[in-house]
C-alpha cells in the first residue's frame, strides 16, 4: 500500500471499507477526494457560516464533541491550508482549556437552510483566548443527504448557561433523543503516527425523527445509513470504540452531550467488527451495520444553543 493511500485513510477506514466492499473505489478516489487544502468554495463556505462542529481529544485523551458560534466572518480562511477560528462563543462547557498547539481536531461546517456541509480535519498551529489556528490535513465535502432542512433564530438566552451531569437517561433526554432528526458524532484514531488521517473527527448523522431509538437497557441504537463510502466515523470506532454525541433541542435552546462506549453490530446483531457485513441487507437505505451506545456520562448545556427553531 502507498504512503499516499495510508495517509488518506487509516487501518481501521481500510478495514470497514473491505468489509462493506467500497475498498477498491475508496483507493482510487480518496486520494483525490480528500485534499490537504481547502478549495475556493469551501473557504467560502466556512467565512459562511455561523457554526462549526469540532470534535478534539482532552488531556486525558478522551474524545469530546462541542460547537462555537458567532456571526458571519467568525471564520476566517487566510489561505487554502488555515482556517482561524473565533472562541469565544462556545455551548458552555469551558472545552477551550482543553485545546493545545498539536491538538488533531475535526470540524464539521454545515448549513441547515441550504442543506450544505463540509469538513476539516487538522491541527491547532497557534492559539490564545480568543481564537485558535488551524492548519488543514484534510479537506473534503459531504453530500446533503439525511439533513433535516431548518430555518432557526437568534436564541434570546443563548449564553445563559447552566449545566448539569448525570450517568442516567432522563425521560426529557429519551424524549430528545428519539424525536431528535440529527445528531453528531465526534470520534479519533491515534497510534502515534504523524499521518494526515489519525487524530479526532466529528460528523453528521441525520433521518426522519426516531432514527435513533433507546432499549429497554438504555443503550441508543442508530443504524447507519448508505453514504460516501468512506467509513470515518466507523473506522474510528472499529480501533477506538468510544464517542461524544451531540443533541440539540432547537425548540428550547440547550445541548444534550453523552460520552458513550460503542458497539458495532452487523445483521446478524453479534457486535463483532469482523462480522460486521454478514448478513442480508434487505434496506437499500441502510448499510446493514447498527451502533449501539451505552451511557457513560450525560452532560445537558441549558442555553448552549445560540440559535433555535420557530
Amino acid at each position: 500500500m502507498t504512503n499516499n493511500l495510508r495517509s488518506v485513510w487509516h487501518e481501521g477506514e481500510l478495514t470497514v471499507q473491505k468489509l462493506m466492499g467500497t475498498d477498491k473505489l475508496m483507493a482510487d478516489i480518496g486520494p483525490k477526494f480528500i485534499r490537504e487544502f481547502m478549495p475556493l468554495q469551501h473557504r467560502e463556505f466556512f467565512e459562511s457560516l455561523t457554526m462549526i462542529l469540532i470534535g478534539f481529544n482532552d488531556h486525558h485523551s478522551d474524545i469530546h464533541a462541542s460547537v462555537f458560534f458567532g456571526c458571519v466572518g467568525f471564520i476566517q480562511s487566510t489561505s487554502e491550508n488555515e482556517l482561524v477560528i473565533n472562541t469565544q462563543n462556545s455551548m458552555g462547557d469551558f472545552m477551550r482549556d482543553e485545546l493545545v498547539i498539536g491538538s488533531r481536531i475535526g470540524l464539521l461546517g454545515i448549513q441547515f437552510d441550504t442543506k450544505r456541509r463540509n469538513r476539516v480535519n487538522g491541527t491547532i498551529i497557534d492559539i490564545s483566548q480568543k481564537y485558535i489556528k488551524v492548519k488543514v490535513l484534510q479537506s473534503y465535502g459531504n453530500c446533503p443527504k439525511y439533513i433535516q432542512p431548518k430555518i432557526v433564530l437568534n436564541h434570546p438566552d443563548y449564553a445563559n448557561f447552566s449545566t448539569l451531569t448525570r450517568q442516567q437517561l432522563t425521560q426529557r433526554d429519551h424524549d430528545l433523543i428519539t424525536h431528535s432528526d440529527a445528531l453528531f458524532i465526534a470520534s479519533s484514531f491515534n497510534d502515534g503516527k504523524s499521518l494526515n488521517s489519525r487524530g479526532a473527527d466529528i460528523s453528521h448523522r441525520g433521518g426522519e425523527a426516531g432514527f435513533v431509538s433507546i432499549n429497554p437497557n438504555g443503550q441508543l441504537l442508530m443504524d447507519d445509513y448508505v453514504g460516501n463510502g468512506f467509513f470515518n466515523t466507523l473506522g474510528n470506532l472499529h480501533q477506538n470504540p468510544v464517542a461524544s454525541l451531540l443533541f440539540f433541542n432547537w425548540k428550547k435552546g440547550h445541548i444534550l452531550k453523552i460520552q458513550a462506549a460503542t458497539e458495532i453490530y452487523g445483521n446478524d446483531k453479534q457486535s463483532s467488527p469482523i462480522k460486521l457485513a454478514i448478513g442480508e441487507n434487505k434496506d437499500k437505505k441502510k448499510t446493514g451495520i447498527t451502533l449501539c451506545f451505552t451511557v457513560k456520562e450525560i452532560e445537558y448545556y441549558y442555553n448552549g444553543l445560540a440559535y433555535k427553531t420557530k
